[in-house]
């Protein structure tokens, strides 16, 4: 349920409070350019992102401009100038009646743009050289796809990737401040958790950093839903559902935070790997989404959609008094924030060299295959490994170190997780970020401290999330955007390269013909030994 918002006049001043606060909080920490108007670059940023001509199926080849078609544009989202600023004449390309042009988005292969187009990667065609099926495709490669079949209702985007994951420029959003400033219900909210009572902020900021998700997406739907960032709850239901799931036994801020953060890692990822083909909305009903769409438009689409009925849907995401026109009166213009940032990946991003998590010349075990990075929805990114020690089983503290694979700057030690920083900046929202779960508290790393390889940075045990025995979590991250073990990035460790089998959490290592497969019963098969 949608709790009663305060009256249009009273939210507008609040929402102009909130703009006039959030310019001076950011003031220091982004560019001068004013990133609430739709300028030049916001305007090629969102016709990079989002484009899709479908030419007429008329006999032959037809003349199509290589200019993306601004999608936004035929029903904007924000007011854009009368004239827009002169633009270079692009070449014109030649394309085959019943072919659309698609161009290739930040993150993009071949596999899953044909797993989008419901097409084989051998019927798409480009002018220029295509990569391999999984490698990361040149931003705005054009390419020549069947035109689809299928009928998608929902054609427009919603948000930049950036605007979606704990991306660049998320790591400097101080929710604290935002909270406290706009004075609302959420800013006197706490919860017990775990250890402690955590404050409203602390917890958007907590699910925010542990989902990888940007806080100012969890903001704006809070406000959006249950209007705590400006306002009160109304009844009991306002106190115990700040977003409105209602799902049995789950109440409270961090509960409900942590749903969206699913949904949106499922419309996320799964439209980035292509194995999200439908939308499934409150009422059961089901729509094709748009094969042109990015991956963080889907995964806003992907909540909405199990938030509302479908007919209700178009209104609460698009309408003049929707979630996307809330938060851009709250945030500004998400798409020139997006045009500050860049695409979050590209062919030029390579993974980095890492080190088995352990000293050389231990036995150690891999207990799992790859398997979700963090919360369900994310890629299967990560390996479990465990120590073999005599007389150290089950849910204990084991005496043996997990090491740092690179080296790095730790920028989270709590709860169970150690985050280093490669690119040294202390920002986890930026670069390669290796993330480490199950370290226990007693002798582990502190935030702050440089490592290198084989520095010691924690004990392996079950603290921090559910486990069954003790085991380190090693998991990757880049720009905010959850790494798959598969794919344009694999994961390898000494060479020892992760792949995945059909079941989760299974799957095996592969050096020089070698293998080393999963099990926690301490099959030898499932032993690997570091080098010296």
């Amino acid at each position: 349920m949608i709790l009663k918002k305060p009256d249009q006049a009273k939210q507008l001043v609040r929402q102009l409070i909130l703009v006039i606060i959030l310019a001076s909080l950011f003031g220091c920490n982004l560019p001068s350019a004013d990133v609430t108007a739709p300028t030049a670059t916001a305007i090629s940023a969102r016709q990079t992102l989002f484009a899709l001509t479908y030419p007429s199926p008329t006999p032959g080849f037809q003349s199509v401009v290589a200019t993306p078609t601004p999608w936004i544009s035929q029903q904007p989202l924000v007011t854009l100038p009368a004239t827009l600023p002169p633009s270079t004449p692009t070449p014109v390309l030649a394309v085959p009646a019943g072919i659309v042009v698609y161009y290739a988005q930040s993150g993009d292969t071949l596999k899953s743009v044909a797993a989008r187009f419901r097409v084989s990667t051998g019927e798409i065609n480009s002018p220029e050289a295509i990569p391999a099926p999984e490698s990361l495709l040149p931003i705005g490669l054009a390419l020549f796809i069947p035109t689809p079949t299928f009928i998608a209702p929902y054609q427009l985007p919603a948000l930049p990737d950036s605007e979606i994951v704990f991306g660049p420029g998320s790591g400097r959003v101080d929710v604290n401040a935002i909270v406290q400033q706009a004075n609302g219900y959420l800013a006197r909210y706490q919860e017990s958790l775990w250890d402690r009572r955590y404050t409203g902020a602390e917890i958007v900021d907590l699910v925010a950093r542990e989902t990888s998700t940007n806080p100012r997406l969890l903001l704006a739907l809070i406000e959006y839903r249950s209007g705590w960032l400006f306002g009160q709850p109304l009844g009991e239901d306002g106190e115990l559902y700040p977003i409105g799931f209602k799902a049995e036994k789950v109440t409270g801020l961090y509960a409900e935070l942590f749903i969206v953060a699913r949904l949106l890692a499922e419309g996320y990822y799964g439209w980035s790997d292509g194995s999200l083909k439908v939308l499934t909305f409150k009422d059961g009903s089901i729509a094709e989404i748009a094969p042109a769409l990015n991956p963080g438009s889907v995964a806003l689409q992907n909540l909405f959609a199990s938030l509302y009925e479908q007919k209700n849907f178009h209104h609460a995401l698009y309408g003049p008094g929707g979630f996307l026109a809330l938060e851009q009166q709250l945030f500004g213009d998400p798409f020139a924030r997006a045009a500050l940032v860049g695409p979050l990946l590209t062919p030029a991003v390579s993974p980095p060299t890492l080190t088995l998590p352990f000293l050389p010349g231990l036995r150690w075990a891999l207990t799992s295959g790859p398997h979700l990075t963090w919360q369900p929805g994310t890629p299967r990114g990560s390996l479990d490994f465990a120590p073999r020690v005599e007389g150290q089983r089950g849910c204990m503290t084991s005496s043996a170190w997990a090491t740092s694979p690179v080296r790095g700057l730790v920028t989270r030690s709590a709860r169970g997780a150690v985050a280093i920083d490669l690119d040294g900046d202390g920002d986890e929202s930026t670069g390669w970020v290796i993330i480490f779960m199950h370290m226990a508290s007693q002798e582990r790393v502190r935030v702050g401290a440089w490592v290198k390889v084989d520095d010691p940075i924690g004990h392996p045990s079950c603290e921090g999330g559910y486990a069954t025995g003790l085991h380190l979590h090693i998991t990757r991250k880049y720009n905010g955007v959850w790494i798959g073990a598969e794919g344009p990035l694999p994961l390898i460790l000494d060479g020892w390269q992760a792949f995945a089998s059909p079941s989760a959490y299974a799957g095996y290592l592969v050096r020089d013909g070698v293998t080393v497969y999963s099990n926690t019963a301490d099959k030898e098969y499932s032993h690997i030994y570091r080098d010296n």
